[in-house]
């Protein structure tokens, strides 16, 4: 696990530095350099990593003097083994349909949030039509307005058409910001979608991850699966007596 988390943030760090200014997945973040928990100093670190390293060391040299044992022990312990086998390779496949279930899941609101994400695009364009459509309208209505202004002597007449005008222009503009604040909230939205997308993008990298890792446990698992079982009484002596035929003595003194 320890290794996993160091290739994942090397990963991590290798991902940042190939981001630049005109990368398209950068976007402005909430509080980024806000306190997180868990996180340790790289003393803490460094310590982490070498008693993981010893502790395997030590198991390792542990393993050396009780390997003669397991060979021992593997006949009498098969029965317990195949059992625990088959319970743990249900759980994997229990687990790996579960991450695969979700999966599908996170798929199917990725596609629902792009759905929305296009509707909201398509809102924000009508939007914005609808305001620029009214512009010259206003205009128009200023314009008649002001050119009334001009009227000489006794024409100049505050009549009802001059209060048709200024509640028009009144109305236009009152339109116009009533479409405005659509636009700032259907906005707003697209970006809540955004950042929604994003995060479920996220989880389905990790849930590939995680199933890819299920899928290769599982294959380890059924490549490893080779049962050492004594067919002969003259098989079972040798196995009690430590006389390995199954070629599997030189793998772990290899290893070991």
């Amino acid at each position: 696990m320890d290794l996993q988390d160091k290739h994942t943030a090397f990963a991590i760090c290798e991902e940042n530095l190939q981001l630049n200014e005109f990368s398209p997945n950068i976007s402005y973040k909430p509080d980024p350099c806000r306190p997180i928990k868990g996180q340790i100093t790289p003393e803490e670190w460094l310590a982490f990593s070498k008693y993981n390293k010893d502790r395997a060391e030590k198991e390792m040299y542990e393993s050396t003097r009780l390997r003669e044992n397991i060979f021992h022990t593997m006949g009498q312990s098969s029965s317990d083994l195949e059992s625990q086998q088959k319970a743990s390779e249900y759980s994997l496949r229990k687990r790996l349909h579960e991450l695969e279930r979700a999966l599908t899941e996170l798929e199917w609101q990725k596609k629902q949030t792009q759905e929305e994400i296009l509707s909201n695009e398509s809102d924000i364009e009508r939007l914005e039509k609808a305001i620029r459509d009214k512009e010259p309208m206003i205009k128009l209505a200023m314009t008649r307005q002001e050119n009334r202004h001009s009227r000489p002597g006794m024409d100049l007449v505050r009549d009802e058409v001059s209060y048709g005008l200024c509640d028009e222009i009144q109305q236009l503009k009152a339109e116009k910001r009533a479409l405005e604040d659509q636009l700032k909230q259907a906005k707003h939205a697209w970006n809540i979608l955004q950042q929604q997308l994003h995060r479920i993008e996220d989880e389905i990298a990790v849930k590939s991850n995680s199933i890819m890792l299920e899928k290769r446990a599982l294959e380890t698992r059924r490549r490893l699966n080779t049962e050492i079982t004594p067919n002969t009484q003259t098989d079972r002596n040798r196995q009690l007596l430590n006389m390995d035929t199954s070629g599997l003595r030189p793998v772990l003194e290899s290893i070991y």
